[in-house]
This record gives structure tokens, C-alpha cells and sequence, in this order.
């Protein structure tokens, strides 16, 4: 009993205190070194990414056809409506629920509903894109990059139906089946707490290159060096230096430490590295010819350091980096919302474009209104503004 208690406080005490103390130290030591980095420069992080997005900016442009009394501007009103994404989205949902219907050995005709299910919400997601096609045009609708997904996810779905129905069984088509759930991507461009989250992501792919070429250069170094001291130990499946779990190549001890790096039995792999492992026999020797090394000569006691230092360097300082980046990424988007931010700066994009789908830069004074209660601050007043207040100002 009091061995378990001793285990219990060690596993909370450590690895949820000190580790993560040790992690809040380097998110505050990357934070610190990119003010100092900032401190050299006229503008702020905050001013410089605003400038950069306004410069990279474009008009969001929604493909309105310019004569207004033809049959496709209706069809172009009918499809960029509210209603009409509404309904989407609704179909998403349900689509989702149905694929979530599903489990191994059902009845036959439980699968049956289920299979032509999915074929109706196909059929309505086709409509869906045949509707923009002819709204849009044929060029305009494959510039948004939300069509092109919506296109390649539709022709995918189509595919599988097509493939189930001919009872094609010469390969593997399973896969196909992944452009059903693909469609629950769609719900990530709703609400502003997922579109604050993405751009966090987006945010930090642009430090992450920097974070992986330093995590390459780490795997690169210890596997040439796994390679030298520990390419020789002989295979054993009884260990755990195998045929898939060796330092023989370097694709080989890449892997090895990816497994390490992750912490599945890092350990051991360590003891099996360490002195007096049976070596691998010298092709370049005669065979009748023995050697000492054969019985017990390979492996290495410098196996605790290489691997403790590694495991260090890997799990707990280069992996944190990520989280260090992402961290501050997400800390600069959610901190005081009266700072203008190049996030608020893509909502005014994304709002005035709902409003001016012409996308000729002017809209009408009682358009404005309705823009600046529905932005919220800092650059609108936000929909708790009140309409009197809007016009006033």
C-alpha cells in the first residue's frame, strides 16, 4: 500500500509538475527571445502583421453576374444566401450522423438504409455543386478553393458508388470512403472560435519549417551516430533490436529513433544496445575463421548516454518547440480583442465581401450599417450595438 501511494504522488508530482514547468520555461523563454528579435525593429509584431496582411489582401470577390434580370443571377442569389448554406451545412450534420450509424456485422437491410442514405446525400451535394457551376460559371467556380474541395469530394463520392454498384474487386477501394467524412471539413470555416483557431495554425506553419530543420538536424546526428556504434548487434527477435528495429541503415535508425523519440520502449532499446550483445557475422572474413566480438563483443555502455540524451534533446526540448510556437501564435490571437489584429483584419474581408459580392469596393451608407453591427470590435461596434447608435456614429 505504501509503495502505491509513493508511485501515485511520484507520477503526479513529476510528470504533471515539473515537466510541465519545464515546458512553461521554454514557451517564456521563446516568447522573450522574439521580443528581443522585435525590440530591433520600428514596428511591432503586431503593427508589422497587420501591414503584411493588408498588403497581401484581395477583394473578396463572390462571381456576381452583372445583368440582373437573367435566370442566372437568380440562381447565383439563391445559392450565396443564407438559406442556402444553412441547408449545407444542415446536410453535413446529417450526413455525419448517418456515418456514425454504422457498425461491424449489422443486419442487411440496416446496411441497406444506411447505403442509400449516403446515395441521397450524394445526389443533393452533386445538385449542390451543379447549382454553383451554373451560378458561378464554369471558370469562376474553381477559383475559390472551398469549391475546389467541395468538387473533389463530390467526384470522390460519385466514384465509390460507381465502384460498389459494378462490384469492382480487383483492388482495394475502401478508401473512397473517406471522402463521406470529408465533407465535416466544411464546418471548420463556421464560427469565429474555429476560424481563431485555424489561423493559429496558419500562423505558425511559418515558424514550424524552422522547428523541423532543427529536429532533422537532431535525428540526422544521432542516427549517423547510432549507425557506428550499434550497426553491428546481431538480430534478435528476443530483444528489441530486430529486423524492424535496427541501426543497420540509416532508414533503419530513423525509424528507431522516431519509436524512441515517441517514448514506446526507449528503454528498452537502450539495454539491448548496451555491452556484450552478439555481433552481426563479417561477410568480409572467411567463415571458418572466428572471432571474439561474434560471441559477446558489440553493443556499448555509451548506450545510456546516447539514449537519456536524446530522449532529453527530443521529447522534451524540440517537441516543446511546437507547442511553444503554437502557444504564442494562439496567446497573440486571443489576448485584449480591442488590439487590431491581422485576424480582424480577414473578418472585415470576409463580412464586407457577404455585403459587396460585386466586389467594386463601395457599398451603400445603409449597407454600412449593417457592417459595422455585424464586425465586432475592434473595427465594428459588434450586434449588441444598438441600430440608433450605428447610424449615429
Amino acid at each position: 500500500m505504501e509503495m502505491s501511494i509513493f508511485y501515485v504522488i511520484y507520477f503526479v508530482v513529476f510528470p504533471f509538475f515539473f515537466v510541465n514547468i519545464f515546458v512553461a520555461l521554454i514557451i517564456i523563454t521563446f516568447q522573450e527571445q522574439g521580443d528581443k528579435m522585435m525590440e530591433e525593429c520600428s514596428l511591432e509584431k503586431n503593427e508589422r502583421a497587420c501591414i503584411d496582411f493588408a498588403l497581401g489582401a484581395k477583394p473578396l470577390t463572390r462571381y456576381m453576374p452583372q445583368n440582373r434580370h437573367t435566370f442566372q443571377y437568380r440562381l447565383w442569389h439563391f445559392v450565396v444566401s443564407p438559406s442556402f448554406e444553412y441547408t449545407v451545412l444542415a446536410m453535413i450534420a446529417l450526413n455525419t450522423i448517418v456515418l456514425m450509424m454504422k457498425y461491424y456485422s449489422a443486419p442487411p437491410a440496416y446496411e441497406a438504409v444506411l447505403k442509400h442514405l449516403n446515395t441521397a446525400f450524394t445526389v443533393l451535394f452533386s445538385v449542390e455543386c451543379v447549382l454553383k457551376i451554373m451560378a458561378f460559371g464554369f471558370l469562376n467556380y474553381f477559383r475559390d478553393t472551398w469549391n475546389i474541395f467541395d468538387f473533389i469530394t463530390v467526384l470522390g463520392s460519385i466514384t465509390e458508388i460507381v465502384v460498389d454498384v459494378q462490384f469492382v474487386d480487383t483492388f482495394n477501394m475502401s478508401f473512397l470512403k473517406l471522402f463521406r467524412a470529408a465533407r465535416l471539413i466544411k464546418l471548420l470555416r463556421q464560427g469565429y472560435t474555429i476560424r481563431i483557431l485555424l489561423w493559429t495554425f496558419v500562423q505558425s506553419f511559418k515558424a514550424l519549417p524552422y522547428v523541423c530543420l532543427l529536429i532533422a538536424m537532431l535525428f540526422f546526428i544521432y542516427a549517423i551516430i547510432g549507425m557506428q556504434v550499434f550497426g553491428n548487434i546481431k538480430l534478435n527477435e528476443e530483444t528489441h533490436i530486430t529486423q524492424h528495429n535496427n541501426f543497420k541503415s540509416f532508414s533503419g535508425a530513423l525509424m528507431l529513433l522516431f519509436r524512441s523519440a515517441t517514448g514506446e520502449s526507449w528503454q528498452e532499446i537502450m539495454l539491448s544496445c548496451l555491452g556484450g550483445q552478439k555481433c552481426e557475422t563479417d561477410t568480409s572474413l572467411p567463415p571458418a575463421v572466428p572471432t571474439s566480438d561474434q560471441e559477446g563483443g558489440c553493443g556499448s555502455d555509451f548506450a545510456y548516454f546516447y539514449f537519456v540524451s536524446f530522449i532529453f534533446f527530443s521529447s522534451f526540448l524540440m517537441l516543446n518547440l511546437f507547442v511553444a510556437v503554437i502557444m504564442d501564435n494562439f496567446e497573440y490571437l486571443t489576448r485584449d480583442s480591442s488590439i487590431l489584429g491581422p485576424h480582424h483584419l480577414d473578418e472585415f474581408v470576409r463580412i464586407w465581401g457577404e455585403y459587396d459580392r460585386a466586389a467594386s469596393g463601395r457599398l451603400h451608407y445603409k449597407e454600412m450599417y449593417k457592417v459595422v453591427r455585424t464586425i465586432s470590435p475592434p473595427l465594428g461596434f459588434g450586434r449588441n450595438c444598438p441600430h440608433r447608435v450605428a447610424c449615429k456614429v
